[in-house]
């Protein structure tokens, strides 16, 4: 068994400003998140215009690079993504979904001491989903050829060593 990734440190970052999803697969993301973090009882999330735009960047750069990884700046958020291939059209909803299912390996406890694996990581998204100090989200997905890509980022950021999602 591979040891789990370390934590990240939390930086100081500008507070995110709440604006409005800007077209409908932006709203159906958001009301995915949503709908999970009602089910865990944890506030709604709040769509966070600025996150979107971080997250867009992104987004582009691994379509356009053809590169599936986290960013490696500083950026000081909660960062999610997720990718698909097969020229079908993926809905917001089977997108999240896929990190909901997380779920299933989820343990609740002290992080990073919440997979049933023994390895955060396989329960990062979902644990980043519902994390209960989490306000803001921003999403976009990015579709070149045969894949597509969705990048979320979240503040404040979970995943907090010492600290449970809710």
């Amino acid at each position: 068994m591979r040891p789990p990734p370390p934590a990240r440190d939390i930086l100081p970052i500008e507070a995110p400003r709440d604006s409005r999803p800007s077209d409908s697969v932006e709203a159906r993301l958001l009301a995915a998140h949503n709908a999970e973090r009602d089910r865990a009882g944890v506030p709604p999330l709040r769509w966070a215009e600025n996150l979107e735009t971080e997250a867009r960047g992104w987004a582009r750069e691994l379509i356009g690079t053809n590169r599936f990884t986290h960013d490696p700046t500083r950026h000081g958020h909660g960062e999610n993504l997720w990718t698909g291939w097969g020229g079908r059209v993926w809905t917001p909803e089977e997108m999240v979904g896929e990190w909901i299912a997380e779920k299933a390996n989820y343990r609740h406890g002290v992080f990073p001491n919440v997979s049933r694996t023994g390895n955060w990581s396989d329960v990062g998204h979902y644990t980043q989903l519902v994390w209960r100090d989490t306000t803001h989200v921003g999403c976009a997905v990015e579709t070149r050829g045969d894949r597509s890509v969705l990048a979320c980022r979240y503040a404040p950021p979970g995943n907090i060593d010492g600290r449970m999602a809710w």
